[in-house]
């Protein structure tokens, strides 16, 4: 399941503007949603998507250090048409400043910034990110919370449950504090390849 905010580039971030509102109102309460993959989520394959039926595209997951020192990478990687929305925008990073500095380049021609936290594969564990940050609350949190606070657009993530239900809820709730916003039914999107957990915040009713 996966979701997101839509917002206009140029406003900036309220009270009206976060939670379920952006779902039900910004987004028009958007259900068909293609999720990022790697190698088929750039433009031509999110167009196609929109053709017949999705309401909402993801770009693939882009590396928000690169993205940000590398032009030929950012014109290569992040093409998109005024037809192309409402889009997200998936980073991984592992540092608040560069997930930052990325985003911005990207806001003015997207609806929202989506943190991949739930990448398993070894180059991310090499990389230091994906699932393989879940441990590093703190620094999720800046990370998380810089972008809420500095960005017109919302930030959202993607993550990997726990072993534990009770130490997932207590994640969850850490990235909402933080500033995560709606993803279509939960805040976060939750992926695994066994089980599906699902954390809906309180002021989100439930979305069958």
């Amino acid at each position: 399941r996966s979701g997101v905010i839509r917002i206009n580039a140029c406003c900036a971030m309220t009270a009206c503007n976060t939670g379920y509102k952006f779902w039900r109102d910004a987004l028009c309460s958007a259900k068909c949603v293609v999720a990022p993959m790697v190698d088929q989520s750039e433009l031509a394959w999110r167009m196609l998507s929109r053709k017949y039926g999705a309401q909402l595209c993801y770009t693939p997951m882009l590396h928000a250090s690169v993205f940000l020192r590398d032009a030929n990478y950012r014109k290569t990687h992040f093409v998109s048409c005024p037809g192309d929305r409402p889009l997200i925008v998936q980073f991984c990073a592992n540092d608040p400043d560069t997930l930052l500095k990325a985003a911005r380049l990207v806001e003015p021609f997207c609806d929202g910034v989506d943190l991949n936290l739930g990448c398993p594969q070894s180059i991310a564990k090499k990389g230091r990110y994906g699932a393989f940050l879940q441990e590093e609350w703190d620094l999720l949190h800046d990370m998380i919370s810089l972008c809420h606070k500095e960005l017109s657009v919302p930030i959202t993530c993607k993550i990997r449950i726990f072993e534990d239900v009770d130490q997932t809820v207590r994640y969850a709730k850490m990235l909402e504090a933080a500033g995560a916003q709606v993803q279509y039914e939960p805040t976060l999107c939750v992926n695994d390849k066994v089980v599906w957990y699902v954390y809906v915040p309180q002021n989100l009713p439930d979305i069958q």
